[in-house]
């Protein structure tokens, strides 16, 4: 073993730990009550600086919910497995590197895809136990944040019909798996024609 895959090894393995810190980091900010213990400042001191960089963009953000975390964390991710190519003997090739790009993408929106279905299901859940819109405030938030991206996409595919809340849930739910299905397919098939790339 070189010195050189040694410190690939070492740098693979430090970013690895940060990455653990930080989506520590994020878990403790969904507690109020350990956001401001010793070890939440503590790893609010060392992580927010770099997560901070990424808190500003637009498109990662809908309604009051934030997804600029997740883009951290996958960049952490695809400079990780960077290093442990590297400590491994691997090379890296033009193909690889957009291949890694591809991925964090990939991995992106699919969280942000299987999330809002997360959120969709749960909505709907809510509805068909209630039996009409259900109220309360937690019901209420929720709706804010997600009806005008559930009517956008039930639209789309509605064909002028007016559609009720409930049918415009389940049409969404199901326009959002057949996405997250096809966006699998299609980085496969770009991830496999990458890697073949001969530089």
């Amino acid at each position: 073993m070189t010195s050189l895959t040694t410190i690939f090894r070492i740098l693979s393995a430090a970013v690895s730990l940060y990455s653990m810190l930080c989506f520590f980091r994020i878990i403790l900010t969904w507690v109020p009550s350990f956001s401001w213990s010793k070890p939440a400042r503590f790893l609010s001191s060392l992580c927010d600086p770099y997560m901070n960089m990424f808190r500003g963009i637009k498109w990662l953000r809908m309604g009051s919910f934030d997804f600029s975390p997740a883009l951290a964390l996958c960049l952490l991710g695809a400079l990780s497995s960077v290093f442990t190519m590297l400590g491994n003997g691997g090379t890296i090739s033009v193909g690889v590197l957009l291949a890694m790009a591809v991925q964090v993408i990939f991995s992106i929106l699919s969280s942000l895809v299987v999330f809002v279905i997360i959120l969709f299901a749960i909505r709907l859940i809510a509805l068909l136990m209630s039996g009409d819109q259900g109220s309360g405030f937690m019901l209420n938030q929720l709706d804010g944040s997600i009806s005008p991206l559930v009517y956008r996409i039930a639209r789309t595919f509605a064909f002028g019909r007016h559609l009720t809340y409930r049918a415009a849930l389940i049409t969404a739910i199901v326009v959002l798996i057949f996405l997250q299905i096809g966006l699998r397919v299609a980085i496969a098939i770009v991830m496999n024609i990458l890697l073949m790339l001969p530089f």
